[in-house]
């Protein structure tokens, strides 16, 4: 995975979009880990065959080397297991985490953490839904959870970043606007909730910390940067 510094500033087109490659790739690939379980043949790749070091590398240019390092560390662990129950542990986690009732886990729907009573498909999946349909964007048939999805928010932010048909000015304001207005407003709820949440291996909760910080680290390259043509 290609790495973007956020030491520099990116003032020219082309180093715009360099650094676009990264970040799409990091925002789809935290919508696919929060979409469904981990695969074992994926977290094989990752044990054996050091898939995540390059992913490793990509957040470390980021600042959040010791974000990165806990999902790290969290993957180290899974060793102590047969290697035929890793995945199924991961996936108790995720259904612990992200598929039980509010009361016990911590639900990734923006509605719970916006509207008053916690209710979901409340307005913030209006609000998507909405979005969705004034960009002509569609989810995948497969994916049968509400719109307010934390997945759906990040895939909406790898295809913007994506988008090179936008004046790059104007895609620019609208990502920032968007993490402001749609998915910043309640990350860290979501965030901070499950970190408290019991399960038997760290990753979940680690990588729901370190996609809050980079997200976070992405919204002020946003600020930071100067494009132009």
């Amino acid at each position: 995975m290609k790495k973007y510094n956020s030491q520099n500033t990116m003032n020219t087109n082309e180093q715009w979009q360099a650094a676009n490659t990264a970040r799409a790739a990091l925002y789809r690939w935290f919508a696919e880990l929060f979409a469904h379980e981990l695969t074992p043949a994926t977290l094989d790749q990752w044990q054996h065959g050091n898939a995540y070091t390059s992913i490793h590398e990509a957040f470390s240019s980021l600042g959040l080397e010791e974000e990165s390092q806990r999902v790290q560390n969290a993957i180290n662990d899974l060793e102590q297991l047969p290697e035929s129950e890793r995945a199924l542990e991961l996936a108790a986690d995720f259904a612990q985490l992200f598929l039980l009732s509010g009361r016990d886990s911590a639900p990734p729907y923006a509605s719970y953490y916006l509207e008053d009573d916690q209710r979901l498909y409340g307005k913030p999946a209006d609000d998507m839904r909405r979005f969705l349909d004034q960009h002509q964007l569609t989810l995948h048939p497969n994916f049968r959870e509400p719109d307010d999805h934390i997945s759906v928010y990040l895939i909406v932010m790898s295809l913007w970043i994506g988008n090179k048909e936008q004046d790059a000015a104007t895609n620019v304001h609208e990502q920032a606007e968007f993490l402001d207005n749609a998915l910043l407003p309640w990350l860290a709820d979501f965030s901070d909730r499950c970190q408290t949440i019991r399960s038997q291996n760290d990753f979940y909760p680690a990588i729901t910390s370190l996609a809050t910080q980079f997200i976070r680290c992405d919204r002020a390259i946003l600020d930071d940067i100067s494009v132009s043509g």
